[in-house]
């Protein structure tokens, strides 16, 4: 019985926590939700709020630029994930936008104190 249980259990790879990680901030990010965004990105937790502000500020800048040049995100889709060690991921994803154009993208996680975040810096 428990052979048949185990059967069923979700395989996880090791690139699966920093791949969600990204997928949770993008989502946060194209639903206009910043606060959300920059508390996923590495750093973005040590930010005071003015620093914050000038943030959303560029953050919703490049979100205008982006829908005006290739129209809204329809969607996001994690593709894969290379680890580099334990601590650092490139995690590939896949932008469908609402023309059906679709662009693939890469970008680095880091972990730190066991949560994967965005990596902004090389």
């Amino acid at each position: 019985m428990i052979c048949l249980a185990s059967c069923h259990d979700k395989i996880t790879s090791p690139e699966d926590a920093p791949k969600e990680a990204l997928k949770t901030a993008l989502d946060a990010l194209n639903s206009d939700d910043y606060n959300t965004y920059i508390s996923c990105v590495d750093g973005g937790e040590m930010m005071d709020s003015i620093q914050s502000k000038i943030f959303i500020q560029i953050l919703r800048q490049h979100q205008d630029w982006l829908t005006h040049e290739k129209g809204t995100v329809a969607s996001v889709e994690m593709i894969d994930g290379k680890m580099r060690g334990d601590t650092v991921c490139t995690v590939y994803y896949q932008y469908t936008y609402s023309d059906s154009t679709k662009e693939v993208m890469s970008q680095k996680m880091i972990r730190r104190e066991g949560v994967w975040k965005i990596r902004l810096r090389s």
